[in-house]
């Protein structure tokens, strides 16, 4: 969906058009579930922050002063619920084995490699990390946006995917290598 397009539904949600919603939830709903399943390790739990998501982005849509920004805006939103979810589901990052949507085109073109190997790469990255790596790799939000959503500095946001590179790279060569 273009960004004048999504802009132009905005406008029409804010003034009460839940036509314009529909259209919204069709065009972000798959991208919403994935997103939190990566970000949270669990598919029935990514569907519940999902929901979520959309239903604050009903609530607050009203607060967005530019329409152009609803894509992060909205990727906030759903990033804020998947920490928030996930952290009060447990503490822990361990994934649950059906985590994913089994679905190849959720992963970017890896030259062959496997979706269980980048699934269990990710793992071992820290919350905000991953979350990075899924915006920027899944999601393709620039850096500036993944700054907007996370409430982040650009530096910082560049910094954890500069580490997150660097350590999936490592644990997939050393999978490499036991092969």
């Amino acid at each position: 969906m273009q960004t004048e397009e999504l802009a132009a539904l905005v406008k029409r949600m804010q003034a009460g058009d839940t036509a314009a919603f529909d259209e919204i939830f069709a065009a972000y709903s798959k991208t919403a579930v994935r997103t939190a399943a990566l970000i949270s390790g669990e598919k029935s739990l990514a569907e519940d922050i999902a929901q979520e998501a959309f239903i604050l982005c009903i609530i607050h849509i009203g607060e967005l002063k530019n329409p152009l920004a609803f894509r992060s805006w909205f990727f906030r939103i759903l990033t804020r619920c998947a920490w928030k979810i996930t952290d009060r589901r447990t503490q822990s990052t361990e994934w649950n084995d059906k985590a994913l949507p089994p679905c190849p085109d959720t992963y970017p073109s890896d030259g062959g490699m496997q979706n269980e190997e980048l699934r269990m790469a990710l793992n071992k990255l820290g919350r905000k990390q991953r979350t990075a790596v899924v915006l920027y790799y899944f999601n393709e939000l620039s850096i500036r946006e993944i700054a907007r959503v996370t409430s982040s500095p650009e530096a910082t946001v560049k910094t954890r995917l500069f580490a997150a590179r660097q350590r999936l790279r490592r644990t997939l060569e050393r999978k490499e290598k036991r092969q």
